[in-house]
């Protein structure tokens, strides 16, 4: 007789706190192995340094970074039809960051947005998630164009700096050939229907989503997989849907280099507020130098191991930091305000969170 495995029998908020506090106990003992290679002392001393000048401009210009992203998403959602106030758009990506603080990987409050909106629009969900996707790929593009570039303008990159933009030009092109994945203009319909049936082979099964009662309507009412019409999809097929959605930016290839110019914005930005957080703690670092050693701890940082990045981030820029002459203890207490900056960024999020709910739809999406 099969057995349900354990993890199944915990509820849910157990299963998340289980899931979070591992993460959170990974984050802590990788700070505190850092923590055992330096003075503590000294890292305190040097975050009492920190000139308020420098601290309040890259407060004030992290608080700028969550405008920016939401103007971007903004763009995507309207290269899509969706009309939705700025405002909102706002708030739900406070909301998002605040997540980010909490969640392993540097950027999964972003599926909270999504989730979020594409509750308050059902019928547009497919549409939401490809621009939550898109988004996130353009972040990617951005990240790339910014990182190689201040990679080439550093006065003291990394050893072989030629196989970092290497690796740059890799990301890059298989970032065009995702977009080109479902922008294709040629032999449209042969792809669309080869995804429909993937969608159909990767169908979620009943145990693990909810809506039952819709997949038993569409039993009831006839809408087998054989007679289901090309592009219609059931509650158990996730797939479609996105896929629906992305192939909507045909013919809005404005909107995806629209939306990696502003990524770059946000980037340029927030390494302007880091750098400004470096230079008040005394490292004399250019511009070009922290941006791309940001660049590197933030991909880092995305691997969901620890809450926030936390640790593996602070690995990674004491590590560089370290070679370029900079003492241990200043560096952790570098990444430790950046941890700082990252709070701030999400600090409105805490109580737009609580305050007022998704607007109702103004407009629809284009069929």
């Amino acid at each position: 007789m099969a057995t349900t495995p354990p993890s199944r029998t915990l509820p849910p908020w157990a299963r998340t706190a289980l899931n979070l506090g591992w993460r959170v106990a990974v984050g802590i003992a990788l700070l505190a192995f850092i923590a055992s290679r330096l003075d503590p002392a000294k890292v305190g001393r040097a975050l009492r340094h920190l000139a308020p000048a420098n601290a309040i401009a890259a407060a004030l210009l992290m608080l700028l970074v969550g405008v920016i992203t939401a103007a971007k998403w903004q763009v995507l959602l309207r290269g899509l039809a969706i009309r939705v106030p700025f405002v909102e758009t706002a708030r739900l990506t406070y909301i998002a960051v605040t997540y980010n603080l909490v969640l392993p990987g540097g950027e999964t409050g972003n599926l909270v947005k999504a989730a979020l909106l594409a509750r308050a629009r059902p019928g547009m969900a497919g549409a939401v998630w490809a621009s939550m996707l898109v988004d996130q790929v353009s972040l990617s593009v951005a990240q790339v164009l910014v990182g190689a570039t201040t990679l080439l303008l550093a006065r003291r990159p990394p050893p072989h700096v030629g196989v970092w933009l290497i690796a740059c030009l890799v990301i890059f092109v298989g970032t065009l050939l995702f977009y080109a994945l479902f922008l294709t203009p040629w032999r449209t319909a042969q792809v669309d229907a080869a995804v429909m049936r993937l969608s159909r082979a990767l169908a979620i099964p009943a145990w693990l989503r909810r809506g039952r009662e819709t997949t038993k309507t569409n039993t009831k009412a006839g809408k087998t997989s054989k007679g289901r019409k090309q592009g219609e999809a059931v509650a158990s097929e996730w797939l479609a849907p996105l896929w629906g959605g992305l192939t909507r930016y045909r013919g809005h290839m404005d909107a995806l280099a629209l939306a990696v110019g502003v990524a770059a914005i946000y980037y340029a930005t927030i390494f302007l507020a880091y750098w400004l957080a470096a230079r008040g703690l005394g490292i004399g670092l250019g511009y070009a130098d922290v941006a791309w050693i940001m660049a590197l701890a933030g991909i880092a940082a995305l691997l969901p191991l620890t809450p926030a990045g936390v640790g593996v981030r602070d690995g990674i820029i004491v590590y560089f930091l370290g070679q370029r002459s900079v003492a241990n203890e200043q560096a952790l207490a570098f990444s430790l305000t950046v941890l700082a900056l990252q709070v701030v960024l999400g600090a409105p999020g805490i109580v737009l969170q609580f305050v007022g709910g998704v607007r109702g739809t103004r407009g629809t999406a284009a069929a």
